[in-house]
């Protein structure tokens, strides 16, 4: 089942209110990916990053009676692990783990030759640093709109704020984001 399958399929709510383990196995193996990059994208770390993601899905599962429906199935996840999240980075006992691999996963491009792979990777790097340099409340959104393409809406639902405060907190991401990069820009 794709992501925003399992939300629209008739009964599949229901399936996952009455417990149906298969119902939440398709729920987990078509968000797992999102739920573990925005937590990855957050965090920094590919282990913080899953433990947050296992946990969204346990609370979800606990919680599932709790929820109204008001929103898509994805937006109430991401709801839960951006406050996952957000909860871990404010906690002042958090493993500092940054490094290679725990920063971003590397997406190998095969067009073009070294210079332009050693480019990219630069720019990649450099734009994840940028993201994790961010403060908290401007990361999140432009993690959730830039990064997983959640309307301004989905991202007000997920947060609890007003839609007029994810475009503002989005517009300084971005700003900051630029002028960060400025030396990758034309």
């Amino acid at each position: 089942m794709r992501e925003g399958d399992a939300a629209d399929a008739p009964g599949f709510l229901e399936r996952l209110r009455a417990g149906d383990a298969e119902a939440f196995e398709e729920l987990v193996a078509s968000h797992q990916h999102r739920v573990f990059g925005v937590a990855l994208r957050m965090l920094g770390s590919a282990a913080e990053a899953e433990e947050v993601a296992q946990e969204a899905f346990l609370r979800a599962h606990r919680s599932l009676a709790e929820f109204r429906g008001d929103a898509k199935l994805s937006t109430w996840l991401y709801t839960i692990v951006s406050r996952l999240c957000l909860n871990r980075l404010a906690s002042g006992d958090r493993r500092a783990v940054r490094g290679g691999e725990e920063i971003l996963l590397r997406i190998a491009d095969a067009r073009g030759g070294p210079d332009a792979h050693a480019e990219s990777g630069e720019l990649e790097a450099a734009l994840h640093r940028a993201i994790a340099e961010l403060p908290e409340e401007r990361r999140v959104v432009i993690v959730l709109r830039d990064l997983e393409g959640l309307s301004y809406e989905e991202i007000a639902q997920a947060l609890d704020l007003d839609p007029g405060t994810v475009r503002s907190r989005l517009h300084r991401a971005r700003t900051d984001l630029r002028g960060k990069l400025e030396r990758f820009l034309p």
